[in-house]
């Protein structure tokens, strides 16, 4: 188990999250995880996500709970 886990919670993010996801994976701590919960985005988020591959623990949801469900959601895991 990492040391440390970065928890993201992402709705229609495309403009952004490639950035804030690059950003926590360029932090030299390397006892990290990065943890991207997916909260049902209907843009092409999905597809930026997929493309990090084994980088991130993506962690979709099927339909929108919200920042704080996506957050809760991330931590349980």
């Amino acid at each position: 188990m990492a040391r440390v886990s970065a928890i993201i919670p992402v709705y229609n993010s495309e403009a952004a999250v490639a950035a804030t996801i690059d950003s926590a994976l360029n932090q030299t701590f390397e006892d990290r995880e990065v943890v991207v919960v997916n909260d049902g985005s209907t843009d092409s988020t999905a597809t930026i996500l997929r493309a990090y591959g084994s980088r991130i623990k993506l962690i979709n949801r099927s339909s929108r709970a919200g920042m704080v469900a996506a957050r809760n959601t991330g931590v349980d895991a």
